[in-house]
């Protein structure tokens, strides 16, 4: 079994939905009493977040590669990075390391393409949605993907940042999420990617009218698939 490496605490929250889904998938896997072979580094989000508001995506790379290196000298096989935001420096952190970068949204487009959909709607973090990092993959995949309007997107970021990074999930805030799915269903959307991982603990599949991609399951199943492989 290889060894994958996890930054993480972007946020907690998601970082250990990541944890308890990497163990699980193994032991499915593999049975008896197998766990995943993990080498966790979790940082503090309140310094990223300030960096993300501020725009110094510079020093968030220069902090993401240094912890991908160490990781890698400490023995990662990989490095999956449990959230989607900071995939907008992915690229330069594969530059930097000399083992596989698992990119959640390279695996999602193939999960999205395994359900034959053509049009899927994004949500996430307002670097997820307006960056083209994302939404790239998905069209070399030849997906095309829907955004919500500017006052959704402002709502959808507000409250990843102020409420689920936060670990505080409210019936409202599920409602108002499930009336912008509805709306980009009506726009031909034929599925809903979860573009920041929180939105898995804020919403279940019963909640929308709209199949979901998980992206924390679907990232955390390439991971596993990428440790098992002979």
């Amino acid at each position: 079994m290889k060894t994958i490496g996890l930054i993480g605490g972007l946020s907690w929250y998601a970082t250990s939905v990541y944890y308890t889904t990497l163990n699980q998938l193994t032991n499915r896997r593999l049975g008896n009493a197998h766990s995943a072979k993990l080498l966790l580094f979790s940082v503090d989000f309140e310094e990223v977040r300030l960096l993300q508001e501020g725009g110094d995506w510079k020093a968030i790379e220069t902090m993401l590669s240094t912890i991908a290196l160490q990781l890698e000298q400490a023995g990662a096989d990989c490095i999956i990075l449990c959230a989607n935001t900071v995939h907008l420096v992915a690229d330069t952190i594969r530059q930097k390391i000399t083992i596989p970068l698992l990119h959640s949204a390279e695996v999602t487009a193939k999960e999205i393409g395994r359900q034959n959909m053509t049009k899927v709607a994004l949500l996430g973090t307002k670097f997820t949605m307006e960056n083209p990092f994302f939404s790239d993959r998905l069209s070399q995949f030849g997906i095309t993907t829907l955004l919500p309007d500017e006052a959704d997107r402002a709502y959808i970021h507000a409250s990843i940042f102020n409420e689920l990074t936060k670990g505080i999930f409210n019936e409202d805030t599920i409602h108002k999420y499930t009336e912008i799915i509805d709306t980009l269903k009506r726009s031909g959307a034929e599925g809903v990617v979860f573009g920041s991982a929180e939105l898995a603990l804020l919403l279940k599949p019963t909640d929308c009218s709209l199949p979901i991609f998980d992206t924390i399951a679907i990232h955390a199943k390439a991971a596993v698939d990428f440790a098992l492989a002979n």
